[in-house]
């Protein structure tokens, strides 16, 4: 079951570095085809935010198995891709995400403590 997720998100593109993001996107979304259709990933959807003023201006929600996500992330293909985009982006990150029953296991927990 896809309960674990990572989301990829950057703020902008560092001046200068546009060709640079936008073959890097391009890498990063067939990456990402590929991993799907080999069965690595469950699911993933690229999202881009309303001008609101913060520091976050778009994401990739990747959903799957954690044991998975974590060997993804662990990659080397993963990391070149990692180092690239902080060389390319301001504000890149990448951050685990909870979804179903592990979202609802870790909310159970918060009201334990």
């Amino acid at each position: 079951m896809a309960d674990a997720g990572l989301l990829i998100g950057w703020n902008r593109v560092v001046p200068g570095r546009d060709p640079q993001a936008v073959e890097l996107w391009g890498e990063m979304l067939q990456y990402l085809v590929r991993l799907h259709a080999e069965g690595h990933i469950a699911s993933f959807e690229p999202v881009l935010l309303g001008a609101y003023g913060g520091s976050l201006n778009g994401f990739v929600l990747v959903r799957g198995e954690q044991d998975k996500l974590d060997h993804v992330r662990n990659s080397e293909e993963f990391l070149q891709l990692n180092i690239r985009a902080n060389k390319t982006l301001e504000g890149f990150l990448v951050v685990r995400a909870h979804f179903g029953s592990d979202a609802a296991r870790i909310l159970r927990l918060y009201g334990t403590v």
